[in-house]
């Protein structure tokens, strides 16, 4: 028997043309024979004979329905960690997330080859449940030396990244190589020597609080740097997580002289500032750190005209003992999987700072242009797409996290919107913390 998803009263976005289409949506589910597929969109759709088919009918009633995302900063965690993260809990949490593909960063302390990594990520991709892995591998090898970059794109890497560790004169022959080719750096910006033993924003609070503190130019100098090799080199950049005013404005001269750069920013750069380090303690402790209202407002705005090109994850899990309640010994990250949808509708879109279209734009098209990955809402393609509401609202409950970390600032919080359904790879999943206050 065929089994169908029939989705009634739906508002298609679409973002190019910044429109909306009141449709209807037809899905056939994936089986052992066949992949799931878009089966038919528009109004009036003729349905399959019901005599060897199931049809499961959901009236959307108006709600917005857009592809699925492509998160451009992901912690996978296998193989190596998975106390923290395994491919089963990782894609429970995308599919509620609304994320269909995540571009997954190296993983850090494995004692193998990066073609050995990438064999067992495409081998066990399919105990995600239908989300796409797209796998970086660092641009320096562990001896300094730069990798066998042709060879691994040949093998499914999608980009090349850098944390910091580079020497200058490798990194820039990388980039070299990286431009010749066609492909993309990412970089987390940090200059490691400037660290040292900070565990906040170098600010007030960290002041206050007795705690050595990591300043903004740890971040700015090493977006600097990276920029000028980018322009040097022509090669295609990608800046991860920023979270600095004057990194975006750096970013935002860059591209106006044609630097080939992209960017994006996770959730806590908009959502959250140093300030709040005290209530939320080692949860609110990521890297970069959270930074100063200043910067807040730099990054709302970036995002508004569209020097920020994309929201991401920045999905870090990290386990109970790696998170104790002593901002000095805990490790820095925050899971963001569920989340990074759910807190950009409401301070971003609620908070009336930007469009659906934009907030779209910033998970999906943007994302795809980049990474050259997306998904489409498109007769014959995968059922990958989620729906939305201005009506709902969501409350994030520890209950109802499906990482395996609970590593999240934003538990037990609730928030304006909600991501009511997700459809990956024909799968229908219901929001667990839809909420009415």
């Amino acid at each position: 028997m065929t089994r169908y998803i029939l989705l009634k009263n739906a508002r298609i976005i679409n973002v190019a043309e910044k429109s909306l289409c009141d449709s209807d949506i037809l899905i056939r589910q994936k089986d052992a024979q066949s992949d799931s597929e878009i089966v038919a969109v528009g109004s009036g759709i003729s349905l399959p004979d019901t005599s060897d088919s199931m049809i499961k009918t959901l009236d959307l009633h108006g709600q917005f329905v857009c592809p699925s995302f492509t998160d451009m900063r992901c912690d996978i965690c296998e193989p190596g960690n998975r106390n923290r993260e395994d491919f089963e809990s990782l894609g429970a949490a995308a599919a509620l997330g609304g994320f269909g593909a995540v571009c997954s960063i190296p993983i850090d302390g494995i004692d193998a080859s990066d073609q050995t990594v990438l064999d067992y990520i495409f081998e066990n991709e399919h105990r995600t449940g239908g989300i796409k892995i797209l796998p970086c591998v660092n641009l320096v090898s562990s001896d300094g030396e730069i990798n066998d970059i042709e060879s691994l794109a040949k093998g499914g890497v999608v980009a090349f990244y850098d944390d910091g560790r580079a020497p200058l004169s490798v990194l820039k022959k990388a980039m070299e190589v990286c431009a010749k080719n066609g492909l993309l750096v990412i970089v987390h910006c940090q200059e490691n020597a400037l660290v040292g033993k900070g565990v906040m924003n170098e600010g007030n609070t960290s002041k206050m609080l007795g705690l050595n503190g990591i300043s903004a130019s740890c971040e700015e100098i090493a977006v600097a740097k990276n920029l000028l090799l980018a322009a040097e080199t022509n090669c295609r950049l990608h800046v991860s997580h920023v979270s600095t005013a004057r990194s975006v404005e750096m970013i935002r001269k860059a591209k106006a002289d044609g630097v080939r750069v992209s960017c994006d920013t996770s959730v806590q750069y908009f959502a959250l500032t140093d300030s709040d380090i005290p209530f939320y303690s080692a949860n609110a402790k990521v890297m970069p750190p959270l930074r100063t209202e200043k910067d807040r407002v730099a990054i709302t705005e970036a995002i508004e005209d569209g020097t920020i090109d994309c929201i991401c994850s920045d999905h870090s899990p990290k386990t109970v003992r790696e998170k104790p309640n002593d901002l000095e010994k805990a490790l820095p990250g925050m899971i963001g999987l569920q989340t990074a949808f759910t807190v950009s509708l409401d301070r971003l879109v609620m908070g009336g700072h930007i469009d659906i279209f934009r907030l779209v734009e910033l998970f999906t098209s943007s994302c795809a242009s980049i990474i050259g990955f997306g998904y489409d809402i498109k007769i014959g393609q995968k059922a990958y797409l989620n729906v939305f509401s201005l009506e709902a609202d969501t409350f994030f409950q520890s209950e109802n996290s499906r990482s395996k970390s609970k590593n999240s600032p934003f538990l037990e919080t609730g928030f304006r919107g909600c991501l009511t359904h997700t459809v990956t790879d024909g799968v229908l999943n219901t929001n667990p913390d839809i909420s009415v206050f």
